[in-house]
């Protein structure tokens, strides 16, 4: 339906990646990845990042007026779009002179792009808050992939302007918000090698293909409701979709190989076909989700 600009970007480089690899077998991979503490390393690293000026502004009127300022935008731009929105229309939103609006944001495409920003500050916080209880790398993804929806169910006026605007634009690759969005699948791609180095999913020949399915899969879900408010109940529908797609990590169920203990015997790396017959047909339930 709409092409995810960013999705291709990451298959592309990760095709690039795992070119690389293969000719440097022994970088293939960062050290210590089953780490739990270097987990949360990890996650924290990318939690902090906050956009451009947030936290600069010391008085709180100043804080405050930001934060009316993005309310207004995040209003406009989903009811008009982008390129119809005005900046006097989000100032007459955000009940201020068009002036005040320019003292924070030079431009309609700067403040476009810090809406996405500011929010996906806030999920990556919700993801590092709610993951702390997960003591698996199933379980991380799985409630990754869900929560990304849950955010979008519960803030569709943002949703809109990310999804239907900001990540289908082609301009996205000139602006800051493609470090955030890059982040933003870093983290999925991260939890396929952890577990895959944690023995929990045989290895996986391109986690950026695989991470490109899953996200993919679960924002066509998220652009839908989006669009027409179908499936009626989003989260069911991407709870399911979320069940299917986690099979390519571990199609058939066979377990992988443990990693060999230092000193012990080597064990044969099995590998297992990503063959789309894996995938079980979709069944009647399932596609009444669909049917509005």
């Amino acid at each position: 339906m709409l092409l995810m600009t960013l999705e291709l970007h990451w298959l592309v480089q990760g095709q690039q990646k795992k070119e690389a690899m293969d000719r440097n077998s022994d970088k293939a991979r960062p050290p210590n990845l089953d780490d739990s503490e270097n987990w949360k390393d990890f996650l924290s690293s990318i939690a902090s990042k906050k956009p451009d000026g947030a936290g600069k502004r010391k008085q709180e009127r100043s804080k405050r007026r930001e934060q009316e300022i993005l309310r207004a935008a995040i209003r406009v731009f989903a009811r008009d779009g982008i390129s119809r929105a005005r900046i006097d229309h989000i100032a007459a939103e955000a009940g201020m002179p068009v002036s005040s609006i320019y003292e924070y944001y030079p431009s309609k495409e700067d403040l476009a792009y810090a809406v996405p920003l500011v929010q996906l500050s806030r999920f990556f916080d919700e993801y590092a808050e709610s993951v702390s209880g997960k003591t698996t790398y199933s379980e991380r993804l799985r409630l990754y992939l869900w929560l990304a929806a849950d955010f979008a169910r519960r803030n569709p006026e943002w949703a809109r302007t990310l999804y239907l605007e900001v990540w289908p634009s082609v301009l996205i690759n000139k602006s800051s918000v493609r470090h955030s969005i890059d982040d933003y699948v870093r983290i999925i791609v991260d939890l396929i090698r952890r577990g895959e180095a944690a023995g929990e999913w045989p290895p996986d020949l391109n986690p950026y293909e695989t991470a490109t399915i899953l996200n993919g899969s679960v924002n066509q879900v998220i652009i839908t409701w989006l669009l027409y408010r179908k499936p009626r109940n989003l989260m069911k529908a991407v709870g399911s979709i979320v069940d299917r797609t986690m099979t390519l990590l571990n199609p058939g169920g066979v377990a992988s190989p443990s990693r060999t203990a230092k000193g012990g015997p080597k064990k044969k790396t099995v590998r297992v076909s990503r063959s789309s017959s894996n995938l079980k047909p979709m069944s009647d339930s399932r596609r009444t989700l669909y049917r509005g």
